[in-house]
């Protein structure tokens, strides 16, 4: 039979129609299900967070009360390091579970009465702990007798369980909806199939003709892809070979500007050497530590297998023992110990962050301890997208207004880093010592190096 005679084209035409329709019946079938899914997700993400916000609120509670409950019990202000963090996260679930739960209806009660619980509840750790510092034992163990926070926290768990148990009866519920229309979906969608199947082996009959015709053009295709294949794997093997190129260059540049920079570091050794003025001689020193720290990010890349990012917890530790040394051979009694996580971060970014280091060491070093013996902690963690540095003493601490010791060099550079990195420098007091921390973004600091 021709292909072209009017039965062959009447035949194809329905069968088309009839596979047309049993598509569309799947599509549509399928677009609802998306439809309720989208809800759903929209639902059991709401309930999930609901859930978060309420045991993170939970916790927070319960953090605080562990808090104050070690503080009074030992008097001792380590056991109040989490007090406050757990306060702060205690308001912001708070704000949480209220935007979540707003549209509710019937919730607006429950928040209200949760929110004046949760105020209570910190008024009398807040008032037990002023107690306590204040040498008012008895005046805190009676609050403590009354059983006041034990009842407020009973009152906010009952709360937290009915806010919990809503979220999870919502996930539940959604999981059988979702598995009922799932039901539903493979229904339609076999019997479509079965349908598009029949009409594949109706239609099939009047294809059959195209089948050399396809057959010559896909070789003609899959010879053109192979040739196309060859070209792209030659010009893959060219960047390839123009990358490492590249990046042999970039490591010889990395281990001159070392060299530089060490021959740099020992003409002020020299130059330091040659004067007579201490505090010029100071002065060189500081300037050969800042040097330190920069030739030590291009050491770091000379040696290391990729060039775009630095260990910080290598680079870090060998700028501390070089610093460490560097006290021990001038005779003082400062220890620094340090704890490092392993974190990677851009070539720029690295160089500020080191010289930051170094400053605030050198810092601590000189001011902190005027008898000469003390310690210097140095911590750097991971937050999420975040790098927290701390860096802390228990010295003689830092009286607020009052201008920088010193020519002031160290703090305006130490400023400039910061602001190329993206953050400022926040000084905390402590009792006693001071402590110096810098957050920054983790992934933004090649844009503020570049500014």
């Amino acid at each position: 039979m021709s292909i072209s005679s009017p039965s062959l084209l009447r035949s194809t035409s329905a069968f088309l129609l009839i596979g047309f329709v049993a598509l569309m019946a799947i599509v549509a079938m399928n677009f609802w299900l998306g439809e309720r899914a989208q809800s759903y997700f929209e639902d059991a993400t709401s309930a999930r967070d609901t859930r978060i916000a309420a045991v993170e609120l939970r916790n927070a509670m319960q953090t605080a009360e562990a808090s104050q409950r070690g503080f009074l019990l030992t008097g001792n202000e380590i056991y109040l390091a989490p007090y406050q963090t757990a306060t702060i996260q205690a308001r912001r679930h708070l704000i949480a579970l209220q935007t979540l739960l707003s549209p509710s209806s019937g919730a607006d009660e429950t928040l209200a009465r949760l929110e004046d619980v949760l105020v209570a509840k910190f008024a009398e750790l807040d008032r037990t702990i002023a107690l306590k510092r204040d040498k008012r034992d008895d005046e805190a163990l009676a609050i403590f007798r009354t059983n006041s926070g034990k009842a407020l926290m009973d009152e906010a768990n009952v709360f937290f369980a009915g806010i919990i148990g809503k979220a999870d009866d919502k996930l539940t519920s959604g999981v059988a909806e979702q598995r009922a229309n799932t039901v539903r979906v493979r229904l339609v969608s076999g019997i479509g199939s079965l349908v598009i199947v029949m009409v594949i082996g109706g239609a099939a009959y009047g294809i059959a003709g195209y089948t050399k015709e396809l057959r010559t053009t896909r070789d003609e295709v899959n010879a053109l892809n192979a040739e196309l294949e060859q070209r792209v794997a030659t010009r893959t093997l060219d960047l390839a070979q123009a990358r490492d190129r590249a990046e042999v260059l970039l490591s010889e540049v990395n281990h001159r500007v070392a060299n530089s920079l060490a021959l740099v570091s020992s003409l002020v050794s020299l130059q330091s050497k040659a004067l007579l003025d201490q505090a010029a001689k100071d002065a060189l020193a500081e300037t050969q530590d800042r040097i330190f720290a920069i030739s030590l990010v291009h050491k770091r890349l000379y040696g290391s297998g990729d060039v775009r990012s630095v260990d910080l917890r290598e680079y870090l530790t060998g700028l501390l023992d070089h610093l460490r040394t560097s006290l021990r051979s001038q005779g003082h009694g400062v220890v620094i110990s340090f704890q490092i996580e392993p974190i990677e971060l851009p070539t720029d970014a690295s160089i500020n962050l080191g010289v930051v280091v170094t400053e605030l060491v050198t810092n601590a070093f000189k001011y902190a301890y005027p008898q000469g013996f003390g310690e210097i902690r140095v911590h750097l963690r991971k937050l999420e997208q975040l790098v927290e540095l701390l860096v802390e003493d228990d010295g003689v601490g830092r009286v607020d207004g009052t201008p920088a010791k010193g020519t002031g060099v160290g703090t305006r550079i130490v400023n400039a880093m910061c602001t190329n990195l993206g953050s400022r420098i926040e000084y905390r007091q402590r009792h006693p010592g001071t402590t110096a921390r810098l957050v920054f973004p983790a992934t933004s600091s090649n844009k503020m190096a570049n500014a």
